[in-house]
Formats: structure tokens, sequence, C-alpha cells
């Protein structure tokens, strides 16, 4: 399995919340419609522990809220650590400022520079 990493400050600059219980959202405080992305320092590949670079985070799944209630969440590829749209959505349906929140990452097909 392999997560990919992204920098504390990559997040901030892009309008996410500061990591906390392995959790960001954008954008900050709002409860009922955000982007939820799981954010942890470490996780177990198997037997070994991965540990992130100083300064930076895996994004271990990253998921989407609308109207106070889940939507859906983007498929991992365990392969090569990528997101990408499940069948049925797309990048279409979402808020300007959330693609452009997704395209920080740099780790969602379609949105990558």
């Amino acid at each position: 399995m392999r997560y990919l990493q992204v920098s504390k400050l990559t997040l901030s600059n892009a309008g996410y919340s500061a990591p906390a219980q392995a959790n960001s959202f954008y954008p900050i405080g709002n409860q009922t419609d955000h982007i939820h992305i799981g954010v942890p320092t470490s996780y177990m590949d198997g037997n070994q522990q991965k540990f992130a670079e100083d300064g930076n985070v895996f994004v271990t799944y990253i998921s989407f809220k609308w109207d106070d209630a889940f939507w859906f969440r983007l498929n991992h590829n365990d392969a090569d650590g990528y997101f990408s749209f499940p069948t049925g959505h797309s990048a279409d349906e979402l808020p300007d400022d959330w693609v452009d929140a997704l395209r920080a990452l740099n780790m969602v097909r379609g949105l990558c520079s």
C-alpha cells in the first residue's frame, strides 16, 4: 500500500485546516459542506511503519460532505498512491474553490499539474 505525502505548508496555503487528530478540512470552519482528508504522520504498511518526512503528512483518504451528510469518497490506488473520482462523480460537480483545493494536493488524477 502506498500513500503520498503533502506538506503542512501546502495544506495551509490551500486553505485547509491545520492537521489535527489525523484530519484536515476545507474550507475551514464549514461543518456542513467540506472536503475531509485523512492526514496521519505515519501508517502501517503490512508490518512496517512508514513515517512522513518532517513537515509532511500522508493523505490516506479524501471524502466529501454536502448538506451535512456524507456525499462520496475518492478512490485510492494502493499501487501508486493517487486518487481518482469514482464512477458517476467528477470534479465538475464540485465548487471551483474545492477543485482548486484538491489540485493543490497534486494527487488527484485529472487535477495534477
